[in-house]
């Protein structure tokens, strides 16, 4: 049994207490509490009751249903401990063993039973069951045992010897009946109640984490320690002459073993190394209280599957009362999603247990433990709430922008049939946020009763569940650009709904182990480190993701920006591009940067000595590397360059360029840096990054304006205009008086003076301004460093700082440090380090996983994929954005997208993306699917349209045009023969 870090947590065996327990195993501490409120994903309300500190190093534990102050505690030594936990009292009672081993499990039943796993020796039998009655009175008001703790307490009896008990299980309907996991032999079932001691034995390496199904007890499962699958046991298999011939059938044409009913192979995901771990891979098995058959697996590395299972239908009758039956796993669900992702490791789930409900109208929810020793609420979805949307009659391509659209409505019923459609709906949307423990707990059946009752108008509660309000800006309306109208949905987002919510537990758990890391080496140090620019970018895109709560105007949008962004000529004009992102000021700045890479690639000013350097990175290029295909950079006969051949390439590049000389750090590679340097500022001047909150009026600036301006000529170099610039800003800014006077003592050379001059709020800096802050932490240490490292500034400036100013070993490995995060994170300011190369695509594959994104990495891509780069997921991605402007009908976008990407990939005037094929195609009048004119043939037509009722009645249908209209190669088809027989054959 695996011991995860933060500790365990189980929900109360009893259902009528609604308490949960978690034993914390770094401070040895269990503590009890009560849910008061919300159990939802992101809500959970509890309250703390008790707690039992200093408990020994456990192996195993249970928590005794009839007694619900009562935890028994295994330990390494055999020692199972009985803890008192409702009372804070720290009481423990000792039951001791003869020979001391390892204990493997404990297990209370609804009685005073208790049943104790050991390992396996000689002299001693291996399972205790110990009768703890004379503790059963606890007396809420008396604290600790109302027996000495010197007692000691004998084993009634003693089974199994001479071998490994793993697991033990009681069953909940027949409390002296239990099952037992024996190590490397099988599962027992034991009647204790039997004075001939007759068992009923299971063969299967298979019998650890044993776990009933308490809605229907004759079914158990179990796992093993070394493999990924779980076998669900039918208890009433006790010989095959007792058995339906259909069970005895089954076992021997699928080999499953005696006494299962269902074998699930893989039940979770499991890689390679995982099978050389010491550490289980399930690491615990639990099955839902309120809903027979749902199974939740848990494995190590946190993935929570729970899968449902259901009896296998079957024709034939059950010859046998009290036969075995078969199941049959009907679906299964992943609770959190997130379990695999590396930057979020922090987050997995370590432990869990399905939470009590005292309605079945509710959907089932499991409480789960992260490994940051968070508790959370994951709930499972229903089957019946997503009914209605199975009878929409969905077509190819789905229409969702047209006006009238019913895009996030529901069907319309008669009056009579909505009760009983769009009840499961209402039910669930009803339920979904209400308290459902405490004093302010709603009543469920009460509810629903309100909910489905005929006099309430369905419709209407339901659609404004999905629309909470309409008080949408003027501005979105049919006219107005895609880019306001996600500025206006985002402004709008803040004051009407986010105003409204909670900051929830999702949200907190958000940021990466980097970050979590960087915050606490910022807190530990004193300071208040402002978000870096990269988490800026992906608060403002998530605000688009999750669309609850928005009206159904506002959710079309946001779920089509892709499509409005594709109708705005979101192409290749790198022109246009920026002005269809303005929303955002990443995507802006990635497209500016793209044209500057267009603009020095015209005319091939980046082409020197066989080596073509066009759109790329500044990392790339101080690496030489010209990628995973470099022969496609190089002219024919061209050896792959040394790094004195790529400086004397660049030397070329820059006279070419007209680039200024390079005067920074002293290097052996100035060359590289002068071009280094010119990537940095590709697309932006020191206008044009001004630009923007040049545009905003007076009345609305702030001194920001003036410390990035400032900032900008100290990156430079330029201290003397810096000083000037903050010298007159202070004027109109009195905050900025004491950076100019410490500004002006370091332009006279006295820095030891200037840093005892600066006085100001250095937290409020930190958190208002990055600019100011990089201003002051510069004239406080003149340390270049910390300004390349300064995450608040964007990356282009930060890298412009490391090439000016760092000495070469240090700026090598700060580039590879940036780009592994560039990657890991998905910053798409990263392509000023990688440029439109290999690199960039293992970029974009995390940024796409994290906002869907395909359009934009799509478009970038296209400029060199294939041509330079030669990645699969390229390819993929591609078709991924032409089939998503196929689907709905954007048929000019998606052929204007293929004609200028095929253009954008010739390499010496051939292009390497394949053309399409003709624009025409066949089109099934049934189901509206596509078919492609070189699947036809000649010759007759199939078999299956000779039985074709519209054929044989001469009726046609489809759609012809001859080869001078259309210019195709393809023979003329007579329409007759375009009739699809079986709707799917041409």
């Amino acid at each position: 049994m695996d011991r995860p870090e933060p500790g365990l947590i189980k929900w109360s065996p009893n259902p009528a207490y609604n308490n949960f327990l978690h034993v914390n195993l770094t401070h040895r501490v269990v503590q009890v509490y009560e849910p008061t409120g919300h159990a939802q994903h992101g809500r959970f309300d509890f309250k703390k009751l008790s707690k039992h500190d200093d408990f020994p190093p456990l192996t195993t534990y249970d928590w005794s249903p009839s007694i619900p102050g009562l935890v028994a505690v295994g330990t390494a030594s055999g020692i199972v401990n009985l803890l008192r936990i409702d009372d804070n009292s720290n009481a423990y009672m000792e039951l001791n063993l003869r020979v001391s081993r390892l204990c493997h499990a404990v297990a209370f039943n609804t009685g005073n039973l208790l049943a104790v796993g050991l390992e396996r020796v000689r002299n001693d039998q291996c399972l205790h069951i110990w009768d703890v009655n004379r503790v059963s009175s606890l007396d809420p008001n008396t604290p600790g045992f109302p027996l000495d703790n010197s007692t000691i307490l004998e084993p009634y009896q003693r089974l199994e010897p001479s071998v490994a008990v793993s697991s033990v299980k009681f069953f909940e309907d027949s409390p002296q009946t239990l099952a037992v996991g024996i190590k490397n032999q099988g599962i027992r079932v034991y009647d204790l109640r039997d004075p001939h001691g007759s068992v009923i034995n299971y063969q299967t390496r298979l019998n650890n984490n044993l776990a009933i199904d308490y809605a229907d007890q004759n079914y158990f499962a179990s796992s093993a320690l070394d493999h990924p699958g779980v076998i669900i046991w039918d208890r009433r298999a006790m010989s095959r002459q007792l058995s339906s011939q259909v069970y005895v059938d089954a076992l021997d044409n699928d080999h499953l073993p005696w006494g299962a009913s269902l074998r699930i192979d893989k039940a979770i995901d499991v890689r390679p190394e995982q099978f050389e771990d010491k550490h289980s891979l399930i690491r615990s098995l639990r099955f839902c209280r309120d809903q027979r058959g749902s199974l939740a697996v848990l494995s190590r590395t946190g993935q929570l599957r729970v899968i449902d299972t259901q009896k296998e239908f079957t024709t034939s009758e059950v010859e046998f009362e009290g036969s075995p039956e078969l199941l049959q796993a009907r679906r299964s669900y992943e609770l959190d999603l997130n379990h695999s992702s590396q930057d979020k490791k922090n987050d997995r789930i370590v432990s869990f247990d399905w939470v009590t409900l005292e309605s079945p109208a509710l959907k089932p929810r499991a409480l789960v433990l992260r490994a940051n020793g968070a508790f959370d609420i994951l709930e499972k979805p229903t089957n019946s709430t997503d009914h209605i949307y199975k009878l929409v009659p969905w077509q190819a391509p789905y229409r969702g922008l047209e006006e009238g659209s019913s895009y996030h409505g529901l069907m319309r019923f008669e009056q009579q049939q909505e009760p009983t459609m769009l009840g499961p709906m209402l039910v669930q949307q009803a339920l979904s946020d209400i308290p459902i423990f405490g004093e302010h707990k709603v009543d469920v059946d009460e509810l629903i009763q309100k909910a489905i009752q005929p006099s309430t108008t369905l419709r209407d509660l339901v659609q404004d569940a999905i629309a909470t309000t309409d008080m949408l800006p003027k501005s979105i309306s049919k006219g107005t650009s895609i880019a306001q109208k996600l500025q206006d949905l985002r402004s709008f987002s803040k004051n009407n709904l986010r105003s409204s919510k909670s900051q929830s537990q999702k949200d907190r758990q958000h940021e990466s182990i980097e970050d979590l890391t960087q915050s606490m080496d910022d807190l530990l140090s004193g300071r208040s480190a402002p978000p870096s620019n990269r988490q800026l970018h992906e608060k403002l895109l998530t605000s688009g993701l999750d669309t609850r709560g928005f009206p159904q105007q506002a959710q079309i949008i946001l779920d089509h920006v892709a499509l409005f962004r594709a109708n705005s000529r979101y192409l290749f004009d790198f022109t246009i591009n920026r002005d269809v992102v303005s929303d955002d000021p990443w995507l802006r700045d990635l497209w500016d940067w793209v044209a500057g890479a267009e603009r020095d690639a015209t005319d091939g000013d980046m082409t020197a000595q066989g080596l073509d350097l066009s759109y790329m990175g500044a990392r790339t290029i101080w690496a030489n590397d010209l990628g995973e295909e470099a022969s496609t950079r190089l002219t024919e006969g061209v050896a792959i360059p040394d790094r004195r051949t790529w400086e004397r390439c660049l030397q070329t590049i820059s006279q070419k360029l007209r680039l200024p000389k390079y005067d920074g750090a002293e290097t052996k590679w100035p060359s590289h840096r002068q071009a280094c340097i010119r990537i940095c500022g590709l697309g932006r001047t020191s206008q044009t990054a001004l630009s923007d909150y040049a545009k905003t009026p007076a009345s609305e600036r702030n001194s920001s304006w003036h410390t990035m301006a400032t900032a900008h000529a100290l990156f430079q170099g330029n201290t003397d205009q810096a000083i000037q610039l903050l010298k007159k800003a202070s004027t109109e800014y009195p905050e900025l008086l004491f950076v100019s006077l410490a500004l002006q003592l370091v332009g006279r050379g006295d820095a030891g003076l200037a840093k005892e001059q600066l006085d100001f709020d250095d937290a409020v800096a930190s958190k208002t301004d990055p600019y100011l802050r990089a201003i002051s932490s510069l004239i406080a240490t003149g340390d270049w460093e910390i300004i390349a490292n300064q995450e608040s500034l964007p990356l282009r400036e930060r890298t412009f700082v490391a090439f000016r100013y760092f000495d070469d070993d240090k700026l090598t490995k700060w580039l590879d440090k940036q780009v592994t995060k560039a990657m890991h994170t998905g910053d798409i300011e990263g392509i000023i380090l990688t440029g439109i190369t290999d690199k960039l695509v293992d970029i974009f594959a995390t940024y796409i996983e994290k906002f869907n994104d395909v359009q934009t990495a799509t478009l970038v891509l296209s400029i060199c994929a294939p041509r330079y780069i030669d990645d699969y997921r390229c390819l993929v991605w591609r078709n991924a954005y032409r089939a998503y402007l196929q689907r709905h009908k954007a048929f000019f976008q998606r052929t204007k997208f293929e004609v200028e990407s095929t253009k954008r990939s010739k390499r010496d005037g051939v292009p390497t993306v394949k053309p399409s094929s003709r624009q025409i195609a066949l089109r099934c009048v049934y189901c509206d699917a596509e078919y492609e004119l070189t699947k036809t043939g000649n010759g007759p037509p199939p078999a299956s349209s000779q039985r074709n009722p519209l054929m044989a009645t001469n009726i046609n249908a489809g759609w012809s045009a001859s080869p001078e209209v259309t210019g195709l190669a393809y023979p003329l088809i007579p329409r007759s023969e375009w009739l699809l027989g079986s709707r799917h054959s041409v």
